[in-house]
């Protein structure tokens, strides 16, 4: 279904915080997730913490990806099945992601626009999406920021076939265009 006209939803960006992110995913950051992980070693110098619940179909695929600061108009999202999608920054910048709750449960196709959010995500934190969780691609803020990203080799091999950017549904990718499907893209509101 093709709109005729496109609406912009400005929405604002606020601080990810380990509880307002919870519908989206988990937060990654300067503490270790449930300490005590029984690992003898280093004890005295190293507090473990439990596994991350990365998940993925296939192999993993960590890459890193630099992304220089500006604040485009979000026209894609999308979200994977068999992926519970990793972003992590690297360095000294910030990053902003895009987020829709999952909405696959309720036989969804399309992310609730009215539930869409921007999160800014301090440097060196990172965050572990829930199967299903609607996002962009990171944005970086004022300064570049290298995003290290965990994937898996499906989702990289169906991105890297596109030859032109478009709708997809192919190797746990499903990405919609904004103005296509809901007649809308989203503005960050960085004031």
């Amino acid at each position: 279904m093709t709109k005729s006209q496109t609406k912009t939803l400005k929405i604002p960006v606020i601080d990810a915080t380990s509880e307002n992110i919870k519908p989206y995913g988990y937060l990654l950051g300067d503490d270790v997730s449930k300490p005590g992980l029984g690992i003898p070693f280093y004890q005295e110098r190293v507090i473990e913490g439990e596994n991350i619940d990365f998940t993925y179909r296939g192999t993993a695929t960590f890459r890193t990806a630099k992304i220089m600061p500006g604040y485009p108009n979000i026209i894609w999202l999308e979200r994977h099945m068999h992926m519970t999608q990793m972003f992590i920054a690297l360095g000294q910048s910030p990053f902003i992601m895009v987020l829709a709750a999952p909405n696959h449960e309720q036989n969804e196709d399309l992310p609730d626009l009215n539930q869409v959010k921007a999160f800014r995500f301090p440097a060196g934190h990172g965050l572990l999406l829930h199967l299903g969780t609607w996002h962009d691609f990171p944005i970086a803020c004022d300064t570049p920021v290298v995003i290290l990203t965990a994937n898996s080799d499906e989702v990289v091999a169906a991105l890297s076939a596109m030859t032109a950017p478009g709708e997809m549904n192919q190797g746990d990718v499903y990405k919609i265009s904004l103005p296509k499907r809901l007649g809308s893209e989203i503005q960050l509101d960085i004031s």
